[in-house]
């Protein structure tokens, strides 16, 4: 990871997550709680938007973590930040996106060949 030192830079140490305090035109975590309201709006996701904000906040900064810290090589990396989010993710979407989403994955996996079962399952 070639911008290890930037993420030291802009979270090194303890950060605090409050999403309801005075919040800058630079603040990070704004354009994260912004889509989140607009999946809320959409009805994508479902429950609180801090709650949201945080499970995905705690996710990404946890596994950066870990790989910096190097108890992660680059490919296990990869594939902890695509399962965690698609999982984050998933774990918020409303019954009928989950919905859509399983049957999505379920096509594209028969389609590969990896699950050879019906799309119904």
């Amino acid at each position: 990871m070639f911008w290890t030192h930037l993420y030291t830079v802009l979270f090194g140490g303890v950060q605090s997550f409050d999403p309801t305090g005075d919040v800058g035109a630079s603040d990070p975590i704004r354009p994260l709680l912004a889509a989140i309201d607009r999946a809320l709006t959409a009805s994508v996701f479902t429950g609180d938007a801090t709650a949201i904000a945080l499970s995905i906040w705690a996710t990404m900064h946890g596994l950066v973590t870990l790989e910096l810290a190097g108890a992660l090589d680059a490919a296990t990396a990869e594939a902890a930040f695509r399962s965690s989010i698609h999982a984050t993710l998933r774990g918020w979407a409303t019954a009928e996106v989950f919905r859509s989403l399983h049957q999505a994955e379920l096509a594209q996996r028969h389609d590969q060949g990896r699950y050879p079962g019906s799309l119904t399952d």
